[in-house]
């Protein structure tokens, strides 16, 4: 079953359940790399915790779909308030392809903006912690909602000023990042693939709770390009991790060759939900911005055609 033969299969379990409650099915940020689903409450004052898709999918097969969807909905219990979950401060920053999610994030009223070839977008994560009944200790509960256009307005916000603001956020307690030195960094994210690199040493993985968006966060790239010496490629693998290297000691045709590559296969295996980027990206850690570092290759072919 394909991964979108499943969203409307589980979709139409899942309303069939809930058929008879209050609650309504949502889907956050449909049509990107992090699709989720929750429910709503009549008159959308309260929201459940989200469940991504893709990992409902990835487990799908050790469950008949009704099962699945019972547990689902049991899930879907834990409910908090919209207006407590909906707040600037609580933004935080996502991304995903531009080429395939921009129609669907339009049509959504999700605003973002494009950098490169992905669509930088923005959710709201409130980190919730209540009181186990059982031990007393407190438990956090994550709650995510779409940041709209309607947000925008109220705020008095363009999309490249809350994207401004946003990156420069203090998320760190609420988006966990785990950096990966170890020597099978490169392997989980290019595959076999990184033997098309003649050297790995020094490249890293970074995966976070908001997938590739902490590539966004220029806090937090300038620790690593400290760390590492210089200015960065950042390579987006999926929509889980990135892998950054010094832009002194890698060379970029040959990442990007070992990105395309990695997309291709991405595409025969059924991973293009997951696939973000096609390109490798520069981190200048002076300025603290991030473009594309293909146009480098292009001044390079320029250069030596003269």
């Amino acid at each position: 079953m394909t991964y979108e033969d499943y969203k409307q299969n589980l979709y139409l379990e899942l309303n069939r359940q809930l058929d008879g409650t209050s609650k309504q099915l949502v889907v956050i940020a449909e049509g990107t790399a992090n699709e989720e689903i929750a429910v709503e409450t009549s008159g959308g004052f309260m929201c459940s915790q989200s469940l991504s898709l893709w990992y409902l999918y990835d487990q799908c097969c050790r469950y008949e779909l009704s099962d699945q969807a019972k547990t689902i909905c049991e899930y879907f219990e834990r409910v908090h308030l919209v207006e407590e979950i909906e707040k600037l401060d609580n933004v935080t920053i996502w991304a995903t392809n531009l080429e395939k999610s921009a129609e669907k994030l339009e049509e959504k009223g999700i605003p973002y903006i494009s950098i490169g070839d992905i669509a930088v977008y923005f959710k709201f994560y409130d980190e919730v912690y209540e009181v186990c009944k059982e031990d007393g200790e407190n438990w956090p509960y994550d709650f995510i909602r779409p940041v709209c256009k309607k947000h925008l307005e109220q705020w008095g916000l363009t999309e490249q000023e809350l994207f401004d603001k946003a990156k420069y956020f203090d998320v760190s307690e609420r988006l966990q990042t785990v950096l990966d030195t170890s020597k099978d960094a490169v392997f989980r994210g290019l595959g076999t693939y990184e033997k098309l690199l003649p050297d790995t040493y020094g490249i890293y993985s970074i995966s976070g709770e908001n997938g590739i968006g902490m590539m966004f966060y220029p806090e937090g790239l300038c620790q690593i390009a400290q760390r590492l010496g210089g200015d960065l490629f950042v390579i987006p693998i999926s929509n889980d991790n990135i892998l950054v290297c010094s832009k002194n000691d890698h060379n970029l045709e040959k990442l990007q060759e070992a990105v395309k590559m990695k997309s291709k296969e991405d595409g025969l295996y059924g991973r293009t939900p997951l696939h973000v980027s096609d390109l490798v990206y520069q981190f200048d850690a002076h300025n603290l911005t991030l473009q594309p570092a293909t146009v480098q290759i292009e001044k390079k072919m320029k250069h030596t055609a003269r």
